[in-house]
């Protein structure tokens, strides 16, 4: 996993070691030059320890850099798999080490995250959900029978897993790109719901056919409903994307073509890897 990576490059003696240093201190300055500070003050040391050491574990009290509802990156070693991959913040040391917690996990403010658990009612079993940034179990919520977790884990939609494979359509969207370069793999919620419904069509048209209900409702804002009632939660969330939810057509697609190629060769690999539907 691409947020679990802590491990620090080795060292290394003489010019060698210079030049690697002297990287570092290229790429760290690049790195605050485009970081934004954790918006969340850092508050008084509390006299109790809060916080077990990430990697001592329980018994040695730890002082985290970032606030709940983020977790720290390792800003300094390109080995780890998360360095300069997604947006970091200044943590309160001012390194660029903090991220934004996932969907579906949540950050309780230890510097680590914690995937939400699985509902195991047999009706209902599956991923919790939470929004990104969740900084507590309580914000982890089960679905309602006959919805699941999307593919990020950031909502409830109706049933898909039936028809498409969580698991390699969810590893195709995270290989999309967004058509502005600026912005790499940081893809807003429009581009990400084009890069949704472009992968569930490549597993399958059953697929695409079963996601396109999500995609109507995030896109569709309620009308005529009567008073004192509110529309659902994420209903017309993304209203005026320009996505095309009934087929990924070409103008609807996220990212330039050599991009998609790439996203096609990573659901290839992942179908590969699993037995024939």
């Amino acid at each position: 996993d691409r947020r679990r990576s802590r491990h620090a490059a080795p060292r290394r003696r003489g010019s060698e070691s210079g030049a690697m240093a002297a990287g570092w201190v290229v790429r760290g300055a690049l790195l605050l030059a485009g970081a934004a500070a954790v918006p969340e003050p850092r508050p008084s040391l509390p006299e109790s320890c809060m916080c077990p050491d990430p990697i001592k574990g329980a018994g040695t009290c730890y002082d985290p850099v970032c606030p709940p509802g983020y977790f720290k990156c390792c800003a300094t070693c390109e080995e780890a798999s998360c360095y300069g991959t997604t947006t970091m913040y200044l943590s309160w040391r001012g390194l660029p080490e903090c991220i934004e917690c996932a969907p579906g996990d949540y950050c309780p403010g230890c510097d680590t995250f914690e995937r939400c658990p699985e509902v195991t009612q047999s009706n209902r079993a599956g991923p919790r959900v939470s929004k990104a940034k969740s900084s507590s179990i309580g914000d982890c919520e089960s679905c309602p029978v006959g919805f699941e977790a999307a593919f990020d884990r950031s909502a409830c939609m109706l049933k898909y897993s039936h028809v498409c494979d969580a698991d390699v359509v969810a590893r195709c969207i995270r290989n999309c790109r967004s058509g502005d370069p600026t912005k790499g793999k940081n893809l807003d919620a429009c581009d990400r719901m084009k890069c949704t419904m472009y992968c569930a069509k490549l597993w399958s048209e059953d697929c695409r056919v079963a996601v396109t209900e999500f995609c109507l409702f995030s896109t569709t804002l309620a009308a005529d409903l009567p008073e004192g009632i509110e529309a659902e939660e994420g209903q017309g969330a993304i209203v005026g994307c320009d996505v095309d939810c009934n087929a990924a057509t070409p103008s609807a697609r996220p990212a330039a073509p050599v991009t998609l190629l790439a996203a096609a060769a990573a659901l290839a690999a992942g179908a590969a890897a699993h037995s024939p539907r």
